[in-house]
Protein backbone atom coordinates (compact mmCIF):
# COMPACT_ATOMS: atom_id res chain seq x y z
CA UNK A 1 0.00 0.00 0.00
CA UNK A 2 1.62 3.08 -1.51
CA UNK A 3 5.42 2.72 -2.22
CA UNK A 4 7.21 2.69 1.24
CA UNK A 5 7.70 -0.31 3.88
CA UNK A 6 8.53 0.32 7.35
CA UNK A 7 12.27 0.04 9.40
CA UNK A 8 12.37 -0.31 12.90
CA UNK A 9 15.08 1.40 14.02
CA UNK A 10 16.52 -0.57 16.68
CA UNK A 11 16.68 -3.90 15.40
CA UNK A 12 17.20 -2.91 11.66
CA UNK A 13 13.84 -5.21 10.66
CA UNK A 14 11.75 -3.68 7.22
CA UNK A 15 8.17 -4.99 7.46
CA UNK A 16 4.89 -3.89 5.98
CA UNK A 17 2.79 -1.16 7.63
CA UNK A 18 -0.27 -1.70 9.19
CA UNK A 19 -0.98 1.67 10.99
CA UNK A 20 2.12 0.34 12.83
CA UNK A 21 3.48 2.87 15.65
CA UNK A 22 5.57 0.31 17.83
CA UNK A 23 7.87 -1.95 16.82
CA UNK A 24 10.34 -2.70 19.90
CA UNK A 25 10.89 -0.79 22.78
CA UNK A 26 13.10 2.37 22.67
CA UNK A 27 13.03 2.80 19.24
CA UNK A 28 11.23 4.63 16.77
CA UNK A 29 10.05 3.24 13.36
CA UNK A 30 10.86 5.24 9.84
CA UNK A 31 9.45 4.77 6.31
CA UNK A 32 11.58 3.33 3.71
CA UNK A 33 10.68 5.24 0.47
CA UNK A 34 11.41 3.09 -2.92
CA UNK A 35 11.09 5.84 -5.66
CA UNK A 36 13.06 9.36 -5.43
CA UNK A 37 11.40 12.24 -5.01
CA UNK A 38 9.46 13.66 -8.23
CA UNK A 39 8.10 16.89 -6.95
CA UNK A 40 4.68 17.58 -8.79
CA UNK A 41 4.34 21.12 -9.00
CA UNK A 42 0.76 20.84 -10.18
CA UNK A 43 -0.39 19.76 -6.72
CA UNK A 44 -0.06 21.93 -3.42
CA UNK A 45 0.99 21.30 -0.37
CA UNK A 46 2.23 18.16 1.44
CA UNK A 47 0.50 16.56 -1.85
CA UNK A 48 3.84 17.63 -3.88
CA UNK A 49 5.63 15.34 -2.24
CA UNK A 50 3.68 12.26 -2.33
CA UNK A 51 6.20 10.30 -3.57
CA UNK A 52 7.35 10.68 0.01
CA UNK A 53 4.39 9.79 2.07
CA UNK A 54 3.28 6.97 3.74
CA UNK A 55 -0.07 7.03 1.67
CA UNK A 56 -2.02 5.47 -1.11
CA UNK A 57 -2.88 8.18 -2.60
CA UNK A 58 -3.34 12.23 -2.51
CA UNK A 59 -6.95 13.68 -1.46
CA UNK A 60 -8.37 16.94 -1.62
CA UNK A 61 -7.57 17.85 1.92
CA UNK A 62 -4.79 20.06 2.09
CA UNK A 63 -2.05 21.62 3.82
CA UNK A 64 1.14 22.61 3.61
CA UNK A 65 4.33 25.10 3.92
CA UNK A 66 4.77 28.40 2.06
CA UNK A 67 8.58 29.27 1.81
CA UNK A 68 10.04 32.69 0.84
CA UNK A 69 12.94 34.73 0.79
CA UNK A 70 12.91 37.26 4.01
CA UNK A 71 13.56 40.60 3.42
CA UNK A 72 12.43 43.02 5.94
CA UNK A 73 13.29 40.24 8.76
CA UNK A 74 16.66 39.64 7.00
CA UNK A 75 17.93 43.22 6.86
CA UNK A 76 16.94 44.06 10.93
CA UNK A 77 18.99 41.24 11.52
CA UNK A 78 21.78 41.16 9.34
CA UNK A 79 21.10 38.59 7.09
CA UNK A 80 21.86 37.94 3.82
CA UNK A 81 19.88 34.83 3.09
CA UNK A 82 16.99 33.89 5.66
CA UNK A 83 14.21 31.81 4.58
CA UNK A 84 11.03 31.66 6.36
CA UNK A 85 8.98 28.42 6.11
CA UNK A 86 5.38 29.68 6.74
CA UNK A 87 2.43 28.05 8.56
CA UNK A 88 -0.78 29.76 9.12
CA UNK A 89 -3.04 31.93 7.99
CA UNK A 90 -2.03 34.76 5.27
CA UNK A 91 -3.82 35.37 2.20
CA UNK A 92 -1.74 36.85 0.31
CA UNK A 93 1.08 34.81 1.01
CA UNK A 94 -1.14 31.44 -0.17
CA UNK A 95 -0.92 30.07 3.52
CA UNK A 96 -2.17 26.38 3.42
CA UNK A 97 -2.68 25.95 7.02
CA UNK A 98 -5.84 26.71 7.94
CA UNK A 99 -6.10 25.89 11.49
CA UNK A 100 -2.85 28.10 11.92
CA UNK A 101 -0.10 25.66 12.66
CA UNK A 102 1.71 23.25 11.05
CA UNK A 103 0.05 20.60 12.75
CA UNK A 104 -2.56 20.77 9.64
CA UNK A 105 0.59 19.25 7.51
CA UNK A 106 0.31 16.05 10.38
CA UNK A 107 -3.30 15.86 10.52
CA UNK A 108 -3.92 15.87 6.21
CA UNK A 109 -1.32 12.17 5.45
CA UNK A 110 -2.30 10.50 9.06
CA UNK A 111 -5.94 10.81 8.48
CA UNK A 112 -5.35 9.03 5.09
CA UNK A 113 -2.95 6.44 6.29
CA UNK A 114 -5.79 5.44 8.94
CA UNK A 115 -8.22 5.01 6.44
CA UNK A 116 -5.63 2.89 4.16
CA UNK A 117 -5.12 0.60 6.85
CA UNK A 118 -9.15 0.42 7.46
CA UNK A 119 -9.25 2.07 11.09
CA UNK A 120 -12.46 2.69 12.68
CA UNK A 121 -11.26 6.03 14.09
CA UNK A 122 -8.56 7.99 15.43
CA UNK A 123 -7.91 9.52 18.93
CA UNK A 124 -5.80 12.63 19.60
CA UNK A 125 -4.35 13.71 23.01
CA UNK A 126 -3.68 17.39 23.02
CA UNK A 127 -2.62 21.05 24.28
CA UNK A 128 -4.60 22.58 21.49
CA UNK A 129 -2.58 22.91 17.95
CA UNK A 130 -3.06 19.10 16.55
CA UNK A 131 -6.94 19.41 18.47
CA UNK A 132 -7.65 21.99 16.14
CA UNK A 133 -5.87 20.40 13.65
CA UNK A 134 -6.99 17.07 13.57
CA UNK A 135 -10.82 18.15 14.66
CA UNK A 136 -10.79 20.50 11.09
CA UNK A 137 -10.17 18.00 8.78
CA UNK A 138 -11.56 15.06 10.52
CA UNK A 139 -14.90 16.91 10.19
CA UNK A 140 -14.40 18.06 6.49
CA UNK A 141 -13.28 13.79 5.75
CA UNK A 142 -16.55 12.76 8.68
CA UNK A 143 -13.75 10.38 10.24
CA UNK A 144 -14.25 9.44 13.66
CA UNK A 145 -12.13 11.54 16.22
CA UNK A 146 -12.31 11.42 20.07
CA UNK A 147 -9.81 14.60 21.16
CA UNK A 148 -8.72 14.40 24.61
CA UNK A 149 -7.92 17.90 26.36
CA UNK A 150 -7.38 19.61 29.35
CA UNK A 151 -9.97 22.17 30.53
CA UNK A 152 -6.93 25.10 30.01
CA UNK A 153 -6.80 23.94 26.46
CA UNK A 154 -10.29 23.21 25.53
CA UNK A 155 -10.76 27.12 24.18
CA UNK A 156 -8.22 26.41 21.37
CA UNK A 157 -10.45 24.03 19.86
CA UNK A 158 -12.13 26.72 17.24
CA UNK A 159 -13.72 26.60 13.96
CA UNK A 160 -14.24 29.15 11.47
CA UNK A 161 -16.96 27.52 9.87
CA UNK A 162 -19.84 24.85 10.69
CA UNK A 163 -19.16 21.74 11.68
CA UNK A 164 -19.73 19.60 7.97
CA UNK A 165 -20.41 16.18 9.78
CA UNK A 166 -21.08 14.73 12.94
CA UNK A 167 -17.87 12.83 13.71
CA UNK A 168 -15.82 14.79 16.60
CA UNK A 169 -16.01 14.17 19.73
CA UNK A 170 -14.26 16.12 22.23
CA UNK A 171 -13.61 15.43 25.66
CA UNK A 172 -12.42 18.06 28.63
CA UNK A 173 -10.27 16.51 31.40
CA UNK A 174 -11.50 18.89 34.34
CA UNK A 175 -8.77 20.48 36.64
CA UNK A 176 -6.07 18.45 34.24
CA UNK A 177 -3.47 19.19 32.21
CA UNK A 178 -1.95 17.94 28.71
CA UNK A 179 -0.20 14.43 30.46
CA UNK A 180 -3.83 13.89 32.02
CA UNK A 181 -5.12 14.38 28.74
CA UNK A 182 -2.47 11.75 27.62
CA UNK A 183 -3.85 9.23 29.96
CA UNK A 184 -6.86 9.24 28.95
CA UNK A 185 -6.81 9.22 25.36
CA UNK A 186 -4.13 5.74 26.45
CA UNK A 187 -7.14 4.68 28.36
CA UNK A 188 -9.72 4.84 25.73
CA UNK A 189 -7.41 3.48 22.84
CA UNK A 190 -6.96 0.25 24.89
CA UNK A 191 -11.01 -0.19 25.64
CA UNK A 192 -11.84 0.74 22.45
CA UNK A 193 -11.31 -1.85 19.21
CA UNK A 194 -10.30 -0.61 16.02
CA UNK A 195 -9.70 2.50 16.80
CA UNK A 196 -6.02 3.91 17.01
CA UNK A 197 -4.22 7.01 18.82
CA UNK A 198 -2.39 9.21 16.30
CA UNK A 199 0.66 8.54 17.99
CA UNK A 200 2.78 11.68 18.01
CA UNK A 201 6.41 11.30 17.43
CA UNK A 202 5.79 7.48 16.71
CA UNK A 203 3.33 8.30 14.09
CA UNK A 204 5.34 8.33 10.64
CA UNK A 205 2.70 10.30 8.58
CA UNK A 206 3.13 12.81 10.99
CA UNK A 207 6.52 12.90 10.80
CA UNK A 208 6.83 12.93 7.19
CA UNK A 209 3.61 15.47 7.39
CA UNK A 210 5.83 17.43 8.74
CA UNK A 211 8.93 16.61 7.54
CA UNK A 212 7.90 18.06 4.45
CA UNK A 213 8.51 21.85 5.08
CA UNK A 214 11.84 21.11 4.46
CA UNK A 215 11.31 19.29 0.94
CA UNK A 216 9.23 22.72 -0.04
CA UNK A 217 12.22 24.65 1.34
CA UNK A 218 14.65 22.82 -0.90
CA UNK A 219 12.73 22.93 -3.55
CA UNK A 220 12.54 26.48 -3.35
CA UNK A 221 15.68 27.52 -2.28
CA UNK A 222 17.40 24.76 -4.65
CA UNK A 223 19.75 23.26 -1.78
CA UNK A 224 19.55 21.90 1.99
CA UNK A 225 20.17 25.37 4.15
CA UNK A 226 23.08 25.61 6.43
CA UNK A 227 20.85 25.96 9.46
CA UNK A 228 17.19 25.06 10.48
CA UNK A 229 15.62 26.74 13.56
CA UNK A 230 12.59 25.35 15.58
CA UNK A 231 10.73 25.46 18.73
CA UNK A 232 10.35 22.34 20.47
CA UNK A 233 7.72 19.95 22.60
CA UNK A 234 7.80 16.35 21.59
CA UNK A 235 9.74 16.09 18.89
CA UNK A 236 8.05 14.88 15.53
CA UNK A 237 9.30 17.96 13.92
CA UNK A 238 12.66 18.19 14.04
CA UNK A 239 12.71 14.34 13.38
CA UNK A 240 10.92 14.19 10.34
CA UNK A 241 13.03 17.32 9.25
CA UNK A 242 16.11 15.64 9.82
CA UNK A 243 14.60 12.19 8.01
CA UNK A 244 13.72 14.03 5.12
CA UNK A 245 16.77 15.66 4.91
CA UNK A 246 18.83 12.71 4.92
CA UNK A 247 16.56 11.20 2.33
CA UNK A 248 17.65 13.98 -0.06
CA UNK A 249 21.07 12.61 0.43
CA UNK A 250 20.77 8.86 0.17
CA UNK A 251 18.47 9.43 -2.92
CA UNK A 252 21.25 11.97 -4.29
CA UNK A 253 19.08 14.56 -4.57
CA UNK A 254 21.53 17.15 -2.61
CA UNK A 255 24.94 16.39 -2.28
CA UNK A 256 24.39 17.82 1.67
CA UNK A 257 25.97 18.32 4.18
CA UNK A 258 22.39 18.10 6.33
CA UNK A 259 21.46 21.57 7.95
CA UNK A 260 22.00 22.58 11.69
CA UNK A 261 19.40 21.90 13.51
CA UNK A 262 18.51 24.38 16.17
CA UNK A 263 15.91 24.01 18.75
CA UNK A 264 14.36 26.20 21.35
CA UNK A 265 12.03 25.75 24.83
CA UNK A 266 11.18 27.63 27.51
CA UNK A 267 13.35 28.46 30.28
CA UNK A 268 11.11 27.28 33.21
CA UNK A 269 10.68 23.55 31.58
CA UNK A 270 13.46 22.64 28.89
CA UNK A 271 13.99 18.83 29.06
CA UNK A 272 15.60 18.58 25.94
CA UNK A 273 18.01 21.29 25.94
CA UNK A 274 18.90 20.39 29.42
CA UNK A 275 19.78 16.83 28.28
CA UNK A 276 21.76 18.13 25.14
CA UNK A 277 23.84 20.35 27.12
CA UNK A 278 24.98 17.88 29.75
CA UNK A 279 25.80 15.66 26.47
CA UNK A 280 23.34 12.75 28.04
CA UNK A 281 21.74 10.67 25.63
CA UNK A 282 18.64 10.07 27.75
CA UNK A 283 16.38 12.09 29.97
CA UNK A 284 15.70 11.67 33.35
CA UNK A 285 13.53 13.17 36.40
CA UNK A 286 16.12 16.39 37.08
CA UNK A 287 15.19 17.03 33.66
CA UNK A 288 11.68 18.62 34.25
CA UNK A 289 10.40 20.73 37.18
CA UNK A 290 8.74 19.74 40.08
CA UNK A 291 5.03 20.00 39.36
CA UNK A 292 3.10 22.47 37.19
CA UNK A 293 5.05 25.82 35.86
CA UNK A 294 3.97 28.96 34.21
CA UNK A 295 5.24 29.55 30.92
CA UNK A 296 5.00 31.25 27.56
CA UNK A 297 4.48 28.73 24.67
CA UNK A 298 3.28 25.89 26.69
CA UNK A 299 2.52 24.47 23.54
CA UNK A 300 6.20 23.42 23.70
CA UNK A 301 5.27 21.42 26.88
CA UNK A 302 5.68 17.74 26.83
CA UNK A 303 5.77 14.81 29.62
CA UNK A 304 7.61 12.28 26.92
CA UNK A 305 8.95 13.98 24.56
CA UNK A 306 10.67 11.88 22.24
CA UNK A 307 14.12 12.33 23.01
CA UNK A 308 16.49 9.36 23.90
CA UNK A 309 14.60 6.33 21.45
CA UNK A 310 16.39 5.20 18.89
CA UNK A 311 16.35 7.84 16.31
CA UNK A 312 14.93 10.38 18.11
CA UNK A 313 15.73 13.99 19.12
CA UNK A 314 19.20 12.93 20.81
CA UNK A 315 19.82 11.49 17.51
CA UNK A 316 18.70 14.13 15.36
CA UNK A 317 20.40 16.76 17.06
CA UNK A 318 23.48 14.60 17.11
CA UNK A 319 23.53 13.86 13.17
CA UNK A 320 23.43 17.70 12.78
CA UNK A 321 25.38 18.61 15.05
CA UNK A 322 22.60 20.68 16.42
CA UNK A 323 22.24 23.47 19.32
CA UNK A 324 19.28 24.03 21.92
CA UNK A 325 18.37 27.23 23.21
CA UNK A 326 15.70 28.48 25.61
CA UNK A 327 14.33 31.52 25.40
CA UNK A 328 13.11 34.44 27.79
CA UNK A 329 9.45 35.17 27.81
CA UNK A 330 10.30 38.73 27.04
CA UNK A 331 12.43 37.74 24.13
CA UNK A 332 10.03 36.13 22.54
CA UNK A 333 7.40 38.16 22.95
CA UNK A 334 9.43 41.02 21.16
CA UNK A 335 10.76 38.61 18.42
CA UNK A 336 6.75 38.36 17.79
CA UNK A 337 6.76 41.78 17.60
CA UNK A 338 9.13 42.29 15.52
CA UNK A 339 8.47 39.67 12.82
CA UNK A 340 5.28 41.20 12.66
CA UNK A 341 6.46 44.68 12.26
CA UNK A 342 8.95 43.39 9.56
CA UNK A 343 7.02 40.67 8.02
CA UNK A 344 3.62 41.91 8.07
CA UNK A 345 1.83 39.05 9.92
CA UNK A 346 1.68 37.93 13.49
CA UNK A 347 3.13 34.47 14.65
CA UNK A 348 2.33 32.11 17.49
CA UNK A 349 4.43 31.72 20.51
CA UNK A 350 6.30 28.89 19.29
CA UNK A 351 7.42 30.39 16.36
CA UNK A 352 8.38 33.67 18.45
CA UNK A 353 10.53 30.93 20.79
CA UNK A 354 12.02 29.97 17.50
CA UNK A 355 12.77 33.52 16.33
CA UNK A 356 14.28 34.00 19.88
CA UNK A 357 16.62 31.56 19.03
CA UNK A 358 17.72 32.78 15.77
CA UNK A 359 18.50 36.30 17.56
CA UNK A 360 20.26 34.10 20.14
CA UNK A 361 22.19 32.47 17.64
CA UNK A 362 23.23 35.57 15.69
CA UNK A 363 24.62 37.40 19.01
CA UNK A 364 26.81 34.13 19.86
CA UNK A 365 28.02 34.46 16.11
CA UNK A 366 26.33 30.32 16.12
CA UNK A 367 25.56 31.56 12.53
CA UNK A 368 27.57 33.64 9.87
CA UNK A 369 25.09 36.49 7.94
CA UNK A 370 25.82 35.04 4.87
CA UNK A 371 24.63 31.43 5.52
CA UNK A 372 21.30 29.46 4.58
CA UNK A 373 18.73 29.80 7.24
CA UNK A 374 15.46 28.23 7.22
CA UNK A 375 13.22 29.69 10.39
CA UNK A 376 9.87 27.56 10.89
CA UNK A 377 7.34 29.78 11.49
CA UNK A 378 5.38 26.46 12.71
CA UNK A 379 2.34 28.94 13.32
CA UNK A 380 0.82 32.23 12.33
CA UNK A 381 -1.80 34.33 11.27
CA UNK A 382 -4.12 33.51 13.72
CA UNK A 383 -4.76 37.12 15.67
CA UNK A 384 -5.73 38.36 11.90
CA UNK A 385 -8.19 34.99 11.60
CA UNK A 386 -9.62 35.36 14.37
CA UNK A 387 -10.78 39.18 13.55
CA UNK A 388 -11.33 38.37 10.22
CA UNK A 389 -13.51 35.46 10.61
CA UNK A 390 -15.91 34.24 13.28
CA UNK A 391 -14.42 31.26 15.75
CA UNK A 392 -16.67 29.77 17.56
CA UNK A 393 -15.18 27.72 20.11
CA UNK A 394 -15.98 23.95 19.61
CA UNK A 395 -18.69 23.02 22.63
CA UNK A 396 -17.39 20.11 24.45
CA UNK A 397 -19.14 16.17 24.08
CA UNK A 398 -17.84 14.87 27.43
CA UNK A 399 -16.53 16.52 30.58
CA UNK A 400 -14.76 15.10 33.66
CA UNK A 401 -12.04 14.70 36.23
CA UNK A 402 -9.57 11.87 34.90
CA UNK A 403 -10.48 9.33 37.19
CA UNK A 404 -13.21 6.72 35.21
CA UNK A 405 -13.19 9.26 32.20
CA UNK A 406 -12.48 6.70 29.77
CA UNK A 407 -14.89 4.67 31.36
CA UNK A 408 -17.25 7.88 30.91
CA UNK A 409 -16.17 7.75 27.20
CA UNK A 410 -16.50 4.56 25.82
CA UNK A 411 -20.14 4.23 27.92
CA UNK A 412 -21.26 6.89 26.23
CA UNK A 413 -20.32 5.82 22.73
CA UNK A 414 -22.21 2.57 23.40
CA UNK A 415 -25.58 4.16 24.85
Amino acid sequence: MGNYRIKCLGNGEIFNDAYTLHHTDGALISSVYSNKLDVDMKATGVWKFLDWLPVSKSTKHNAGTVTYKSEGLARKLGLSNLWIAYHGYWPERGGLCPTGAFKDMEAVPTIQRLKDHGCNGVICASAGNTARAFSHFCDLDNFPLIVVVADIHAHRIWRTNPSVNDCVKIVVVENGNYADAKIVAKEIESKLGGWQLEGGAHNIARRDGIGSLILDAWNEIGRIPDHYFQGVGGGPGPIGVYEMMQRLIDFEHDEGPLAKIHLSQNPEHCPIHKAWQDGRTTLQNSDFPEGDVKVYSDYLLSASPAYGVKGGVYDTLKSTNGETYVVEKQDAINAGKLFEETEGIDIMTPAEVALGSLIQAIEQERVNKDDCIVLNISGGGVKRLQKEKVAVVVEPWLKGPRENLADLVISSLQS
